[in-house]
């Protein structure tokens, strides 16, 4: 690589912004997306063994959706330390709460050994977890889109977005060692050996971040001394439509990914017969597919219109939802493989690579992090939190193959992507979004009543 091919990725400091960004998240995800595999494939026997099976995945994906029904309460809290103390500060906050969380789930009691008190300390951490991903996915755009160079913003955009695949993978390589263990050794301590590693890996993220500078928008933001002061209530008040754009961008996205690795692992093995490992693999395929895909998109939506790409892969979610399903329910693991992987690669990589960049370009730099924190916050709770839930209900694994159900809520989700992506389209060009950032820069504050 030439000189000029490096630096046009950014100064050391850029680099250094990029990686913080990659890898806390990574962290961040990796420990979210254990408890996520961990609810699958095992918590339903340790925290509910007197639920039956089909309940106890219920109640095991409930425990799953109550992180996302934290979120919100993490993007109020720190959406508003982000616009008011600094991106850095609040990310190392997010962090460490996150790991704390993740490494205590690993020393929980079970069922037999404390009852209903086990599945209710289980929530409480879990709730911490959704506190803390609700204020550390915006922050983590923010660090990297604003430290970006020009010409790279899209592809520093999807450091965070990279990071979720790469944590699916290092998530899915962990547990399908654990998996591996005899059943009785895996029930009694190997599932905790992935939350213990929490502890570890947040000093890992922590050393990185604390490397880091602010983001240069923000400190130029901070020295004019024009912090906003309520920068929640001056998104929720002036910028409602931008919010709801920014969690319609999200539903197609959100709700294929969750289908894919949490519901439909959940089928594979009690509806196809496949073992843990194998379910397991068929994920892990997939997921590497997809980092890969993450980052070339990433790069190719600095040279190409990322609103196009975007809108293409909220296309191909609703055009392959039914294929998706029917290539799945014939119970053949290269055909499944294939599925998850082409769903992952044109359906999820194609949006989920630049809708970071694409909500950052919604809000300006004073209310950035509460507006980009709430988007994701409630799209967390909108599209995510009820995936697993709702399709149990719909097409319960237990031997149900009436899956049209959940294709075509896959549909109705990609409708609504394009429709927020169309509604806000000016605000994704490249000249559109830094007139806008100018034009609300120019005193250091958001205008009240700015249009959407």
């Amino acid at each position: 690589m030439t000189a000029h091919a490096a630096s046009s990725f950014g100064t050391k400091q850029q680099k250094r912004a990029f990686l913080a960004s990659l890898v806390g998240t990574t962290v961040e995800w990796f420990d979210f997306f254990i408890y996520a595999t961990a609810a699958t494939l095992v918590f339903s026997t340790i925290f509910f063994p007197e639920l039956g099976s089909n309940v106890g995945v219920l109640a095991s994906f409930a425990t799953l959706g109550v992180a996302f029904l934290a979120r919100p309460v993490g993007a109020f809290v720190f959406g508003h330390l982000g616009d008011r103390l600094g991106r850095r500060t609040t990310l190392i906050t997010t962090l460490t709460v996150m790991g704390a969380a993740t490494g205590l789930i690993g020393l929980l009691p079970t069922w037999e050994q404390i009852g209903i008190w086990a599945p209710i300390m289980l929530t409480a951490l879990r709730f911490l977890q959704g506190v803390a991903v609700g204020g550390e996915w915006g922050g983590a755009v923010l660090m990297s889109v604003e430290n970006a160079p020009k010409t790279r913003e899209r592809f520093y955009g999807s450091a965070p977005q990279i990071a979720s695949p790469l944590a699916l993978v290092l998530a899915t390589v962990v547990m399908y060692f654990v998996a591996r263990m005899p059943e009785d050794q895996l029930m009694s301590w190997g599932w905790r050996i992935p939350f213990l590693a929490g502890f570890v890996l947040v000093l890992i993220g922590l050393v990185i971040r604390l490397g880091v500078e602010e983001s240069s928008e923000f400190s130029e933001i901070k020295q004019t001394g024009t912090v906003t002061k309520n920068p929640i209530a001056t998104v929720l008040s002036t910028m409602p439509s931008r919010v709801l754009a920014g969690i319609g961008l999200q539903a197609s996205v959100i709700v294929l990914f969750y289908l894919i690795t949490t519901y439909m692992l959940t089928m594979a093995t009690n509806i196809h017969g496949f073992t843990k490992s194998d379910t397991l693999m068929i994920l892990l395929v997939a997921a590497t597919v997809d980092l890969f895909a993450m980052v070339g998109v990433g790069i190719l939506c600095d040279r190409l219109s990322a609103w196009t790409v975007f809108v293409g892969g909220v296309v191909f979610t609703g055009a392959f939802a039914f294929p998706l399903f029917a290539l799945f329910d014939t119970g053949n693991m290269g055909l499944m493989i294939i599925a998850f992987s082409a769903a992952l690669v044109l359906g999820h990589a194609t949006t989920y690579a630049v809708v970071s960049s694409m909500t950052a370009d919604l809000f300006p730099t004073e209310v950035r992090y509460s507006g980009v924190a709430l988007c994701s916050a409630f799209s967390g709770v909108a599209w995510a939190a009820p995936t697993p839930l709702v399709a149990a209900a719909l097409v319960p694994t237990d031997g149900s193959k009436h899956w049209w159900p959940l294709a075509a809520i896959l549909v109705v989700t990609a409708v609504v992507s394009f429709v927020a992506a169309a509604s806000m389209r000016h605000h994704f060009t490249s000249d559109a979004v830094t007139e806008d950032r100018d034009d609300q820069s120019h005193d250091g504050r958001v205008r009240v009543g700015d249009p959407a």
